[in-house]
C-alpha cells in the first residue's frame, strides 16, 4: 500500500483554515450519514446527489463534490485537502476560499455533465475535482514554498520536504499516466454505437486542475490575491529573492509607481503650504524635512523657502531658522546676501555667537546690498567684533 499526503507548509498563512476544517467535517458527516442509511435509501440518496451522466441535473454540480464512495476515498481526499487548503485559504480568507472551492467543483461538474449528457448512465463523486483545483492554485501562488509530506510505503512510513511545485507536478504526472493507462486498457468497454464515450477519475482530476489553474491565474492577474512575489511568475524571474529595498525601488521605477510617487509628493507639498498659510512653522518644517527624506527630487521654490524662514523667525524658532537659512544658501543665490545678513544678525543678537556671525558677514559683498542694508551690515559687524572680544574662545567650525 502506498499513500502520501502533505500536512504542513512554510508558506505564509494569514488566515486560520476555518473553512478547510469545516469542509473536512461536512464531507465526513455526509459520508457517515449516507453510510448509516439502509441499503436502498442509501443508494437512492447517493445516486440523487452524485454527478450522474446521461442527464442534466444542475444541483449535482455542487452536491457531487461532497459525496464519497468509501472510507479510503474520503480519508485520502481529506488528508490532501488539509495540506493544500491551508495554503490557499491562508492567502484568501475563509469566504473567498469557500467561493473558489465550490466554483471549481461547480464549473468542472457542469462541463462534464453537459459534455456527457448523451453518455453512459454512470457517474462520479468526491472532492477530488476541487482538491486538484486547489493543488493547481497552490502551484501558481506558492511554487517555491515547501510542504512536509507524509509517505506510507507498504509497512514503512517517513516524512519528506518537497516544494509545492514538485508535489503538484508529481500528482498531475501520476494522473496523466493513470489516464493514459485507462484509455489503453479500458476504453473499449465504453464503446457504444461506434463512438467511444470514456471518462475516468484521472480525467476528472485533470479537469479540476485545469479549472483551478484558470482561477489561480485570473486572480493573480487581476491582483485579487497577494503572493508577495512568491507566485510562479515572480519565482521564474527570481524576484522572490529580492530584498524589500530592491522590491521598493523596482516598484518606484514602474509607470504606476512614478504616478503614485508624484501624487504623494504633491499631497505633501500641499500640506506644507497649508501649514505655512495657517502660521504653523514647526509643522511646515516637519513636512519639509520628511519630504527630503522620502523624495529624492523634493525641493521648495525660492519664494516658498523664504516664506518658511520668515515664519520661523516670526515664532522665534531660532535654531530651526538658522538651519533653514543655511539650507537656502546651499540651494539659492537670488537673495543670498540678504539671507546671510539676516543669519549673521540672528547669530549675534539671539544666539550669542558673534565670531560665527563675523565669519558669515565676511562672505557678504556690500555692493550687492541696498544702502540701508549696507549701513546695517557695518553696524552689525562692529557689534559682532565688540561681542567677540568679550568671548574670544567661541568655536566657529561652520562654513556658512
Amino acid at each position: 500500500m502506498i499513500l502520501f499526503f502533505p500536512y504542513e507548509t512554510d508558506a505564509p498563512i494569514y488566515h486560520w483554515p476555518f473553512t478547510t476544517v469545516g469542509l473536512i467535517i461536512v464531507n465526513t458527516v455526509i459520508f457517515f450519514f449516507t453510510l448509516a442509511l439502509p441499503e436502498e435509501p442509501r443508494i437512492e440518496f447517493f445516486t440523487t446527489f452524485w454527478l450522474q451522466f446521461g442527464v442534466w441535473y444542475p444541483w449535482q454540480w455542487l452536491t457531487a463534490n461532497y459525496e464519497h464512495f468509501d472510507f479510503f476515498h474520503l480519508i485520502g481526499n481529506m488528508f490532501v485537502l488539509w495540506g493544500v487548503g491551508i495554503i490557499v485559504e491562508g492567502k484568501l480568507g475563509w469566504w473567498k476560499y469557500l467561493l473558489v472551492y465550490n466554483l471549481i467543483g461547480i464549473v468542472s461538474c457542469a462541463i462534464l455533465q453537459t459534455l456527457l449528457i448523451f453518455g453512459p448512465e454512470t457517474g462520479a463523486a468526491g472532492a477530488s475535482i476541487c482538491i486538484f483545483g486547489l493543488l493547481a492554485i497552490a502551484m501558481i501562488w506558492a511554487p517555491a514554498n515547501e510542504m512536509t509530506v507524509f509517505v506510507l510505503f507498504f509497512y514503512r512510513f517517513f516524512t519528506m520536504e518537497v516544494t509545492v511545485y514538485s508535489f503538484v507536478t508529481f500528482c498531475i504526472f501520476l494522473e496523466l499516466v493513470f489516464g493514459i493507462l485507462d484509455v489503453m486498457f479500458s476504453a473499449s468497454e465504453f464503446e457504444e454505437h461506434g463512438i467511444i464515450v470514456f471518462i475516468s477519475s484521472a480525467t476528472l482530476h485533470l479537469l479540476g486542475a485545469s479549472a483551478g489553474l484558470a482561477v489561480g491565474l485570473a486572480m493573480l492577474k487581476w491582483r485579487w490575491v497577494d503572493c508577495e512575489n512568491w507566485d510562479v511568475f515572480s519565482v521564474w524571474q527570481g524576484r522572490h529573492r529580492l530584498s524589500r529595498e530592491q522590491l521598493a525601488e523596482e516598484a518606484l521605477n514602474t509607470e504606476e509607481g512614478k504616478r503614485k510617487l508624484a501624487a504623494a509628493r504633491e499631497t505633501m507639498h500641499t500640506q506644507f503650504l497649508n501649514f505655512l498659510k495657517t502660521d504653523e512653522p514647526a509643522a511646515a518644517l516637519a513636512v519639509h524635512r520628511r519630504g527630503k527624506l522620502q523624495f529624492a527630487d523634493w525641493r521648495l521654490t525660492e519664494p516658498e523657502h523664504v516664506q518658511m524662514i520668515q515664519v520661523l523667525r516670526k515664532w522665534q524658532l531660532w535654531d530651526d531658522t538658522v538651519l533653514s537659512m543655511v539650507e537656502y544658501l546651499h540651494l539659492f543665490t537670488e537673495r543670498a546676501s540678504l539671507v546671510r545678513l539676516a543669519l549673521a544678525q540672528l547669530l549675534v543678537e539671539q544666539l550669542n555667537r558673534p565670531m560665527q556671525g563675523i565669519k558669515v558677514l565676511a562672505r557678504i559683498d556690500p555692493k550687492q546690498l541696498p544702502a540701508p542694508q549696507q549701513q546695517k551690515l557695518a553696524a552689525l559687524r562692529k557689534r559682532a567684533q565688540n561681542a567677540a572680544e568679550e568671548n574670544p574662545f567661541e568655536a566657529t567650525v561652520d562654513d556658512w
